[in-house]
């Protein structure tokens, strides 16, 4: 036999389990028959040649249980198929030699002749039928115990020359007939089912595989990376946990296609590779984005050196994409004990913190990046208290003519103290509610209260003042906010004409999931406005969408506009293309009466900033609208 058929090997190791754990039960079953053909023996007179045939049988069955009982207790050789056919064949050999000894029973009755012979004829039909029931999974041991006895048994009785012991010789005959077919159906059966079994395991465990490697690169995914990273609990730490974040990546499919791409990927994953340190785990977790976990032991590179290695490393030409350079950023978190989410939520912190820095950059989490983090927790874990305890509100800055400084709408800003870390920028509390998945609950409480001073400002008459909330297009893609809003301005009977919408264009979103949204919210009358036009992904395309009726330019350009020429070029090109393309353009961030007098010039006819008010809670935004309105009438 050969080790080459390991699906084979498992099936004659069920077969042999199966035999042994038949044993077990088939011989106290046999101890007990014989023992009651030794009392027969004895009755009739013949009971030293009983206790003879009865010590051999049982002699024979304890060597089979010992054979038994040692099998069970030996190590498994799952892949050996001489060492389990050997097994195999002694259980046989030692089935066969107990059927010669039921064999005597012919002797015993002489040659069944005797009064007690239908009894012992009985019996070992018993025995038989009983070998090949608790033997089934290996037929020849079945067959070898049962056809000496039977087939002896048969022979006696034809000798006997009468028609009642021929038929009951055919009867004999065709009983082992039946038993020894019964014998190879039941193997085959057991094989059968014993073949579908591994074959499902060997499935389940090939898809269990694949659920845990990455299909492209060959790594560990995050799934394989979760289970991989038990096998350090029992090794000496400190741990190092390395993510690696490419640089330039995206400019690769945009250049070459995808399947340079994933080419690229696998390159990359082996220099990776080549890097690693012995005993170290690698995966791919995302797209472009590399895990790397080992043990920090006295032969090991150090983190920083390692960083250093593979950025260079990564950020050699690669052949087929000349024209586009590919870096790396790497965070390093040092862990005494290995646990996967606290290592990569660190090493996180660190690669954000290293792609501030630029390209080809790397950091580690140290002291400092251990406070941020706790800040952010410490935000994270308030925020939904704040939220409903309305210690976090939206207040409101007005938004002015220039010329008069007349209110002509209202901004809501988030503000939030927190009782440890003081005011929370507004920023980091959509991170943290993104991070949380509160920001559907933070978006409803900003609307309710926008609603809240469109009520007032309608009851005091004020239906020209406009009143404004900020949305990501990450939420108008995510979620249901037109519904919200149209229903429910509809529910307090309030003009959708009074309410803006401030949208920073940001990327990626699905474009047409959007496009759908805001058609629906321009449509029922509600103002588009484009923020923080002129940085992050804002373009002049945007002006082309006939939705945006505002542009609101950012305060970068407008701090101290009027010491710079250049920001009040930019800004006279904005206000200019806006008047032309009919969008009306307001400055942001005027902080300074000559920034105010400068925009003016320039053709600027509103704007927000501390010069006119800071935010205020919306009482007081509300008050100020009312006194203003009643001084004009």
């Amino acid at each position: 036999m050969e080790k080459e058929d390991p699906l084979e090997a498992r099936i004659l190791q069920d077969q042999l389990a199966d035999l042994r754990a038949g044993l077990f039960v088939s011989m106290p079953i046999s101890i007990v028959l014989s023992g009651l053909i030794l009392t027969v023996q004895a009755l009739s007179g013949n009971g030293l040649a009983g206790a003879a045939w009865f010590s051999v049988v049982n002699a024979i069955n304890a060597a089979r249980l010992a054979l038994a009982r040692h099998q069970l207790k030996e190590p498994g050789v799952q892949d050996d198929l001489t060492r389990v056919w050997l097994r195999l064949r002694w259980f046989g050999r030692l089935a066969l030699l107990a059927g010669f000894t039921w064999s005597f029973l012919a002797v015993l009755t002489a040659g069944y002749t005797t009064s007690q012979a239908s009894l012992h004829l009985i019996i070992l039909a018993g025995i038989s039928a009983g070998a090949v029931t608790y033997g089934s999974s290996y037929a020849a041991a079945a067959i070898y115990f049962i056809t000496p006895p039977l087939l002896i048994a048969a022979a006696c009785l034809l000798t006997k020359g009468t028609l009642e012991n021929y038929i009951l010789a055919f009867a004999v005959l065709l009983f082992e007939g039946g038993l020894v077919r019964a014998s190879f159906v039941g193997q085959a059966r057991f094989r059968d089912a014993s073949r579908l079994r591994h074959q499902a395991e060997r499935l389940a465990a090939e898809m269990e595989r694949n659920s845990r490697e990455d299909h492209l690169t060959a790594l560990l995914n995050r799934r394989g990376l979760e289970h991989a990273i038990d096998q350090f609990e029992n090794t000496d730490g400190p741990f190092v946990a390395m993510l690696i974040d490419l640089d330039g990546f995206k400019s690769v499919n945009d250049t070459y296609g995808h399947r340079t791409g994933d080419e690229l990927l696998v390159r990359i994953a082996r220099r990776i590779e080549e890097e690693a340190p012995e005993g170290s785990t690698l995966a791919r977790i995302g797209g472009d984005e590399f895990v790397l976990i080992f043990s920090s032991r006295k032969n090991s590179p150090s983190p920083t050196n390692l960083a250093s290695n593979l950025i260079a490393k990564l950020a050699r030409p690669y052949p087929g994409i000349a024209s586009v350079r590919i870096g790396a950023s790497i965070g390093i978190y040092l862990a005494e004990n290995p646990g996967l989410t606290e290592m990569l939520l660190r090493a996180d912190i660190a690669l954000y913190t290293a792609k501030r820095r630029g390209r080809n950059e790397f950091c580690l989490f140290d002291a400092e990046l251990a406070r941020e983090l706790q800040r952010r927790q410490s935000i994270e874990r308030d925020l939904h208290s704040a939220i409903t305890m309305r210690s976090l509100v939206p207040w409101f800055q007005p938004i002015v003519r220039l010329e008069t400084e007349a209110v002509v709408g209202f901004e809501a800003l988030l503000r939030w103290s927190h009782p440890l870390h003081g005011p929370i920028s507004p920023p980091e509390i959509m991170t943290a509610a993104r991070e949380t998945g509160m920001l559907q609950l933070l978006t409803q409480t900003v609307f309710a209260d926008c609603c809240a001073l469109i009520e007032g400002l309608v009851k005091a008459d004020c239906r020209d003042v406009r009143v404004a909330m900020n949305v990501s297009p990450r939420e108008l893609e995510a979620g249901d906010i037109d519904d919200m809003i149209l229903n429910g301005l509809a529910a307090k009977d309030l003009p959708a004409t009074m309410f803006d919408i401030e949208i920073t264009e940001e990327g990626p979103v699905d474009p047409d999931r959007v496009d759908e949204k805001l058609g629906r919210l321009s449509h029922a009358g509600i103002s588009i406005a484009l923020d923080d036009f002129g940085t992050g992904f804002s373009t002049l395309a945007s002006l082309k969408d006939s939705r945006i009726r505002k542009v609101k330019i950012d305060q970068g350009f407008i701090r101290g506009l009027a010491k710079s020429r250049e920001d009040r070029l930019l800004v006279k090109a904005v206000i200019d293309l806006g008047r032309t393309l009919g969008i009306e353009v307001m400055a942001e961030g005027v902080e300074t009466e000559a920034d105010r007098q400068t925009l003016y010039k320039l053709g600027c006819r509103t704007a927000q900033g501390f010069l006119f008010s800071k935010a205020v809670p919306l009482h007081l935004a509300l008050d100020s609208v009312v006194k203003e309105h009643a001084k004009e009438l």
